[in-house]
């Protein structure tokens, strides 16, 4: 089954001496959840753009998540990031393929 991203929102108690602290220990916090709503994402707040989800598969941000599902884009599969040679191979390959078929053998 394929993943989709969601939005969870999850109430937490911190004793810190001010906000700005509070939302600072919140975010190294390791905790069990025991009450939570979640629902699909509908929309991704500016702020989580270059945010990468928790439980991810891949290095994908929101956005990019977001704006695969907007142009339909789902694969299947999920490739990880491929090693710098690899992508310069499939490019040049590519090109190549593409020249050919244009009739522009070299």
């Amino acid at each position: 089954m394929e993943k989709k991203l969601h939005r969870v929102k999850v109430v937490m108690f911190v004793m810190a001496e001010d906000e700005a602290e509070a939302c600072a220990a919140a975010t190294r916090a390791r905790f069990d959840i025991f009450e939570c709503t979640a629902r699909k994402a509908d929309y991704v707040a500016p702020e989580w753009n270059d945010a990468i989800p928790y439980n991810a598969d891949d290095e994908r941000t929101c956005a990019q998540i977001m704006s695969d599902k907007l142009n339909g884009d789902h694969p299947d599969i999920l490739l990880k990031k491929l090693p710098a040679y690899v992508e310069t191979a499939m490019r040049e390959f590519n090109a190549d393929n593409q020249s050919y078929q244009l009739g522009q053998q070299s």
